[in-house]
């Protein structure tokens, strides 16, 4: 929740700044019609994603994603309209400002951007191009087969970013968030790889979450440096985060020239143009995940599974 001097500081920004006018200009970009769409800036995007979605009792909406949260949800109504849920934190820097114009002048950058971002994830499901329409497609092993729906969530947001970018880049860098996930994912696998021996279930989620939420932040990563154009093979992130030469520097260029092959949001796909991407991203994931990770998740013909940690501190 919000205390109330960041609420007032934050409607006084948005009635008089021309903040809420720029996110309405945002959505209006890929969303011209206003009455296919209703914008909610939340200071409990939790609650409000409950009540919108009415979700029961115990199966509240989650922000956390690993050491980051969510700042925004598009939620798709029974009647072809959206629900656009800003979180009102997310206007907020994660670094000092030197003067109330440079605060203003990124709140008008961040928001801008997230109302791009967020109206992409319309048009990619009124045009039948959003992650359900194609995660079934992908083709590969079970084991490679497990991750296309987390997958197909971040090609989707990869599209969306790569559109956004293109006018309206984020004010704030991916870079030291891969620091801080890589980090946060090396310490779950090395927690993981005790925990396995009372409570193999509980460690295989734990260690499978991370290294999604560290796959979600490579992709935000592979738009920012793509934003410019074409993601070039050898492109890196400067400076390298922490981590990055033992986990990430072999499979980097595997990963973000992939991803580069989807089109922007506004360009369409066809659903198995974008499952054959999910496809070879899937063997790739896994490919990284056993061999430079450590972490060896399998699943079997039979449905069951299998988890083996191959380090003993990662």
């Amino acid at each position: 929740m919000l205390d109330d001097e960041f609420a007032t500081a934050l409607v006084n920004i948005l009635n008089n700044t021309g903040l809420a006018n720029a996110l309405v200009a945002g959505l209006l970009l890929q969303l011209p019609d206003p009455d296919t769409w209703r914008l909610t800036i939340s200071g409990d995007v939790v609650a409000s994603v409950n009540a919108i979605e009415q979700r029961e009792e115990g199966n509240d909406y989650t922000l956390e994603r690993g050491v980051g949260e969510v700042g925004a949800r598009t939620i798709n109504a029974h009647d072809g309209t959206y629900d656009i849920v800003i979180g009102a934190w997310s206007f907020m820097p994660a670094f000092e400002v030197s003067s109330p114009e440079e605060l203003v002048n990124y709140m008008h950058n961040i928001g801008t951007h997230l109302a791009i971002h967020e109206s992409g994830h319309a048009i990619l499901h009124q045009r039948g191009e959003d992650s359900e329409a194609f995660q079934d497609l992908a083709t590969g092993t079970k084991t490679e087969r497990t991750w296309r729906k987390h997958l197909a969530a971040h090609l989707d947001d990869f599209r969306i970013e790569k559109m956004t970018n293109r006018t309206t880049p984020s004010p704030s860098s991916h870079v030291e968030s891969v620091g801080d996930t890589l980090a946060h994912m090396r310490k779950e696998l090395t927690e993981s790889n005790v925990l396995r021996l009372t409570d193999g279930e509980a460690a295989t989620s734990r260690s499978s979450t991370a290294v999604n939420d560290l796959i979600r932040v490579m992709t935000y990563l592979g738009a920012e440096l793509g934003a410019g154009g074409k993601i070039a093979k050898g492109m890196r992130p400067d400076p390298l985060p922490e981590g990055w030469d033992e986990y990430l520097e072999e499979v980097w260029d595997a990963w973000a020239l992939n991803l580069d092959r989807l089109k922007p949001a506004d360009d369409p796909m066809t659903v198995d143009e974008i499952a054959s991407v999910l496809t070879d991203l899937c063997k790739i994931v896994v490919l990284w995940s056993q061999s430079i990770i450590g972490y060896h998740f399998e699943m079997h013909d039979d449905g069951s599974w299998t988890a083996n940690w191959s380090r003993a501190a990662y």
